[in-house]
C-alpha cells in the first residue's frame, strides 16, 4: 500500500510499520506561538530553552517531560499574558460582545468554551468546563461580583493546565484491529497545526474535526493545502532546515573559536536562515544545499568569505572556495575544536546527517585526546592518521575522517587556508571509489551519491513524527523516498504534504516508551 493514499474501514495499514503514538510537550516557540493566537498579545518573559535529542527538538517533545522549573516559569507567563490580554481595550470578552457583569452570564460561559476549545484543541468537557466556572464565581466574589478579573485567572489557568502545555495526541484503537490506533479529528487538527503552523488549531481546522471532515487522507490534503498557503507554514518547514543543519546553536557560548564576534556568528546564522528559506520553496530542489553558489551574505561575512565587498545584506555568487552549506561559516565552525580543526567531527556530520550512516561509539577505554605536534613536524590530518592506525580507532576513524579530510583548506572558524600547522594542507581523498582534491570536489560526489535523497527523507520523517525509525518503519521512508525523488522534484515541500497526509502520521501502533538510546544520550 502506498503512503498517503488513505485507508477506509477495510483497509487498515500494517501495525509494524505505525509508529507508537505519545505525549508531546509543547517546545517554546509552539508556546508562545499558541498564547500569542489565542490572547493576542506578545509574551515579553523569556521562556525555558527548548532539548534538543536525535538533532530534533521535536523527538525531545515526544520523550521529555517539564522540570519542575519550567512549570514555574510557564505559570508566571500564563498570569502576566492573561493580565495584559484583559488590561486592553476591547478586552478578549469584549471583543465577543460580552459584557460579563456576573459570573453567570451565558456570555462567560460561552466565551470560556470557545476559548478553552481553541486551548485544549478539543471541546472542553462539562467537568472541566464547570471548573473554570467556578474560578470565575469565586474570584468574582473577592471583586464585588464582577466577572472579568475571574474569567481573567480562568484563562490564565487554562494556559497551565497540562492540556494546554502538552499535546494528547494518543489516538484510539479501531474496533476490528485494536493494535492500530487512528488519531481523532481533534487530535489531526492539533497534529497538522504545530507540524505546519507550530501553533494551536484555527477555527477552521477545529469545525473541520467538529464535521468529522480530518478522517481521511484525502480530508488532511485538502487542509494541507490550505496551510501550506499561510505564511505560517514557511517559520515550521524552515526550522526543519535550521535544526538540521545547526543553524541556531552557532553562538559564542556554544562555539567558543579565536576571532569569532558576535556579529560574525550572527551574520554565519543569517547565511544559514536564509539557505533554509531557500530550500522550502515551491519547485526547489531540496538537495541544492549541497551544491548552491549562491548565498545570502551580510558585509562581515562577504570579508570573511573572500567575496566580493557588501555595503549591505545581498544574496551574491560565492567565491569558487565557497560552495553550498558544507563550506559556510555554519558547518565549519559547528564541527571543530575551539582553536584547531576536526576532520572526524566534520566528517561524522555528513556520514550520519548527509548519508545516513552508522558510527559507532569509541570503545570506553580508548584514549580521545590527540598529540600536539610541533610547529612544522605534521598537520592534523597527519596526526589523525597516526592515530587512526591503532586498531581500537581504526573501524571508526576510516568512516569519518576521509569524507572530513576534504575540509581542512578551512580552519576552526571557517576561514580558508593554505597552510596547517605551518606546512601545506592536503585536502585529497577518495569516496566510494572516486578521487577528489578537495571540498569542492567532494560536494558534487555527495550530491549525486545514492541515498542522499533518502536520507533527508528520514530526517524529515523523525522530524514530522517526533520519534526514530524503527526497522519496521523503514518502508515507509523508501516510499516517501519514492515519491519525493520520481514525483515530488525532491521539494521538500512536497515531501513535507506526503508525509502528513501518510498512514504512519495518521494512524499509531501502542503507546510509545522512551528508547534506551534516548534515555543515555544528553541534550
Amino acid at each position: 500500500m502506498t503512503l498517503g493514499s488513505g485507508c477506509g474501514a477495510e483497509d487498515v495499514p500494517d501495525p509494524e510499520r505505525l509508529p507508537p503514538s505519545s505525549l508531546k510537550l509543547l517546545r517554546s516557540f509552539e508556546y508562545r506561538n499558541s498564547v500569542e493566537d489565542l490572547l493576542g498579545v506578545e509574551l515579553a518573559a523569556a521562556l525555558p530553552e527548548d532539548l534538543v535529542r536525535a538533532n530534533f527538538s521535536s523527538i525531545s517533545a515526544s520523550t521529555d517531560c517539564y522540570p519542575d522549573v519550567s512549570v514555574e516559569q510557564f505559570e508566571a507567563v500564563a498570569i502576566d499574558a492573561a493580565a495584559r490580554a484583559f488590561s486592553q481595550r476591547p478586552t478578549p470578552l469584549q471583543r465577543r460582545g460580552c459584557p460579563a457583569a456576573t459570573p453567570d452570564d451565558p456570555c462567560v460561559r460561552a466565551f470560556l468554551a470557545d476559548f478553552g476549545r481553541r486551548a485544549f484543541r478539543r471541546p472542553l468537557t462539562e467537568e472541566e468546563l464547570s471548573r473554570y466556572l467556578f474560578v470565575v464565581a469565586n474570584v468574582a466574589q473577592i471583586y464585588d461580583g464582577d466577572a472579568v478579573k475571574g474569567v481573567e485567572l480562568a484563562v490564565a489557568g487554562l494556559l497551565q493546565s497540562p492540556n494546554f502545555l502538552y499535546r494528547v495526541e494518543l489516538g484510539a484503537p479501531l474496533e476490528d484491529h485494536p493494535g492500530v490506533r487512528k488519531y481523532s479529528d481533534y487530535e489531526m487538527a492539533s497534529r497538522l497545526s504545530y507540524t505546519l503552523w507550530e501553533s494551536t488549531p484555527d477555527d477552521e481546522l477545529l469545525e473541520a474535526a467538529a464535521d468529522g471532515e480530518l478522517s481521511s487522507a484525502r480530508d488532511v490534503g485538502r487542509q494541507v493545502e490550505r496551510m501550506l498557503e499561510d505564511p505560517r507554514a514557511d517559520a515550521a518547514l524552515s526550522r526543519f532546515w535550521r535544526e538540521h543543519l545547526n543553524v541556531d546553536r552557532l553562538t559564542l557560548t556554544n562555539y567558543p573559536r579565536p576571532g569569532a564576534t558576535e556579529d560574525l556568528y550572527a551574520a554565519m546564522r543569517a547565511e544559514g536562515r536564509a539557505l533554509s528559506e531557500r530550500l522550502i520553496a515551491p519547485e526547489v530542489d531540496a538537495l541544492e544545499f549541497l551544491t548552491t553558489t549562491r548565498a545570502t551574505l551580510r558585509p562581515e561575512l562577504a570579508d570573511f568569505y573572500d567575496a566580493a565587498p557588501l555595503t549591505e545584506t545581498a544574496e551574491v555568487e560565492l567565491p569558487p572556495t565557497r560552495r553550498g552549506y558544507l563550506t559556510s561559516g555554519v558547518f565549519l565552525a559547528t564541527n571543530g575544536h575551539p582553536d584547531k580543526t576536526s576532520p572526524t567531527r566534520r566528517g561524522k556530520f555528513i556520514v550520519e546527517r548527509i548519508l545516513c550512516g552508522v558510527v559507532p561509539p569509541p570503545p570506553p577505554d580508548v584514549e580521545l585526546s590527540l598529540p600536539e605536534a610541533p610547529e612544522g613536524e605534521a598537520t592534523r590530518r597527519e596526526v589523525l592518521e597516526a592515530h587512526r592506525s591503532a586498531p581500537a580507532c581504526k573501524s571508526c576513524h576510516e568512516i569519518m575522517d576521509p569524507v572530513g579530510f576534504a575540509f581542512e583548506h578551512y580552519g576552526p572558524l571557517g576561514e580558508r587556508r593554505e597552510l596547517d600547522n605551518g606546512l601545506p594542507v592536503d585536502a585529497s581523498g577518495e569516496f566510494r571509489g572516486q578521487g577528489f582534491q578537495d571540498a569542492q570536489d567532494l560536494i558534487p560526489l555527495l550530491r549525486d551519491a545514492s541515498g542522499v535523497g533518502r536520507c533527508l527523507v528520514q530526517h524529515a520523517y523523525r522530524n514530522a513524527i517526533g520519534q526514530l525509525e524503527t526497522d519496521a518503519q523503514l518502508v515507509n521512508i523508501q516510499e516517501l523516498t519514492a515519491v519525493f525523488e520520481d514525483e515530488g522534484g525532491r521539494e521538500y515541500r512536497a515531501l513535507v504534504r506526503e508525509l502528513v497526509s501518510s498512514d504512519a502520521f495518521r494512524y499509531a501502533h501502542g503507546l510509545q516508551e522512551t528508547p534506551e538510546a534516548l534515555q543515555e544520550e544528553g541534550a
